[in-house]
């Protein structure tokens, strides 16, 4: 079976005549590479038992963070509705490349970036959810500083201190641009961390 893809460009400019649905997790969907606005979410587990909350007329732009799990819910969709179903090709990973618009996550403070930062070293396989909480603490300890209420100058540091050692080992696809966002989100708490981070 063929499936029909879309670059993220042209995506862009028709998304008007897409409904569009987003296969990942809830915490993906909410996490740094963001989701395109008025997409549905619908994780690609639950598909199969939630077939019906999927429009059947209508062209459907299918989502996922690289493009592989929406061309599985492609895959498995095509012969059970009877619009045409469309992968994005690349996922949020080639949308955020071309810088197309999305619904990105606000990180408030350190705690609400931690939270979302461990979740993501355990989505990109770095490690599990326990692994992760330490390997982010050892990342503080090399600072002599703290995970508990990390200043926003040694939470910058510990993500540049993380983004090395991905590129050491195996790379996300995602890693430039989760950091950017992460580190973008510190920016946003004080004018002083936008001076420190401009010396960085």
């Amino acid at each position: 079976m063929t499936i029909l893809e879309i670059p993220v460009a042209e995506a862009y400019r028709s998304l008007d005549d897409f409904d569009v649905l987003d296969v990942r997790s809830r915490s993906e969907f909410e996490g740094p590479l963001g989701h395109i606005a008025g997409a549905h979410l619908l994780p690609l587990s639950e598909i199969e038992d939630r077939l019906e909350e999927i429009p059947g007329d209508a062209p459907l732009l299918v989502v996922c963070r690289s493009g592989r799990r929406s061309a599985t819910a492609c895959e498995w969709l095509e012969s059970r509705r009877s619009g045409p179903t469309i992968n994005l090709e690349g996922g949020m990973i080639a949308w955020n490349r071309a810088g197309l618009p999305s619904v990105r996550p606000s990180y408030p403070d350190s705690a609400a970036l931690l939270e979302a930062l461990t979740s993501w070293v355990g989505l990109v396989g770095a490690a599990d959810a326990e692994g992760a909480r330490r390997l982010l603490a050892e990342l503080f300890e090399a600072d002599g500083a703290s995970d508990a209420a990390p200043t926003p100058e040694a939470l910058d540091r510990m993500i540049q201190r993380l983004a090395r050692r991905l590129r050491a080992s195996s790379a996300p696809a995602d890693l430039d641009l989760t950091m950017a966002v992460f580190r973008e989100a510190i920016t946003r708490w004080s004018p002083a961390v936008i001076a420190w981070l401009a010396l960085g």
